[in-house]
């Protein structure tokens, strides 16, 4: 049986990301999630996420801060309480204007590639 997490924030290592932000693995495969994973990113303003494309889906919240994202070649403005889908194969960036606070939501698989050799 898998067991409920309930943990702070400052308890999970930051690690830098390409662009100038750093990320949070929050809930992964180590705490038991099958089938999910949440990421805490914070982006300075001024700095983005790195600009890439992958194979698979996420979905992005957007907890403070304002911004742009750039979906395919389509750039949208962004802020507190905005949200995205990243369909797998979109080509996709945050720009942050002012300092920006995200959860992001991806498979449980991508947290394996990046977390298992840690």
């Amino acid at each position: 049986m898998v067991k409920p997490v309930v943990e702070k924030i400052d308890d999970v290592e930051a690690m830098p990301l390409e662009g100038g932000g750093d990320i949070r693995w929050l809930i992964t495969h180590k705490n038991g999630a099958p089938n999910f994973s949440m990421r805490y990113i914070t982006v300075p303003g001024g700095k983005s996420t790195p600009a890439h494309r992958h194979d698979y889906e996420h979905e992005i919240f957007i907890l403070d801060g304002e911004g742009e994202a750039e979906l395919d070649g389509s750039v949208s403005p962004v802020s507190k309480d905005s949200f995205i889908f990243i369909p797998g194969g979109a080509f996709h960036t945050i720009r942050a204007k002012t300092d920006m606070k995200l959860i992001c939501v991806v498979p449980v698989e991508v947290a394996r590639m990046f977390l298992d050799n840690r």
